[in-house]
């Protein structure tokens, strides 16, 4: 396993093809509430174009909110997600710490609600304001809802997104940088 902290240009990475699990002590240690863990995944997680595959959004004291096929909006511990991950990326948005406190209010009031799998059956299903959040579309609605950024690298149509939001996209954003990125 190896750390890179910063700086570090994330389309360079690649992955030895073995697991990383992120020690959670120095995550916790670096991690502050709004921050994004992107993790590159496998199995169900590499239908998704691009190096990175799942986003979530760090909320304090070892959990994150996510969006998720299986259950929609939740509360998960830090440790699902980056354990046995190709790769681990924790990521920061460059804006005010008041915009991230309302980016962690924006997440925690869309709990419950579910996935949303137009991503793959539309190319245009990005919504700040939705009934259902994917991954991505859920962390970069959290920012645009509260005064932030734009965290989506090619906010119009490409012809490999569509109008969606992926996660490589954020972590391509000039308005998000690595803090520190894992890889095995």
């Amino acid at each position: 396993m190896s750390l890179l902290l910063l700086p570090v240009r994330v389309e360079a990475l690649s992955t030895g093809g073995g697991y990383v699990t992120v020690p959670l002590d120095t995550f916790l240690a670096i991690a502050r509430p709004g921050d994004l863990i992107i993790v590159r995944g496998d199995t169900w997680y590499m239908k998704i174009a691009g190096y990175w595959h799942h986003v979530a959004i760090y909320i304090g004291n070892g959990y994150v909110v996510e969006a998720t096929p299986d259950y929609g909006i939740k509360i998960s511990h830090v440790s699902t997600v980056v354990s046995n991950r190709l790769a681990v990326g924790l990521f920061r948005v460059k804006t005010t710490d008041l915009v991230r406190e309302r980016a962690v209010q924006f997440v925690l009031a869309q709990l419950g609600k579910p996935y949303d799998y137009g991503w793959l059956l539309y190319p245009g299903g990005k919504q700040v304001y939705g009934a259902s959040y994917y991954c991505s579309e859920l962390a970069w609605a959290s920012y645009l809802a509260t005064g932030g950024p734009d965290i989506d690298a090619n906010p119009g149509f490409t012809l490999r997104y569509g109008f969606n939001v992926a996660p490589d996209e954020i972590a391509m954003d000039n308005d998000v940088y690595p803090v520190a990125v894992w890889t095995a």
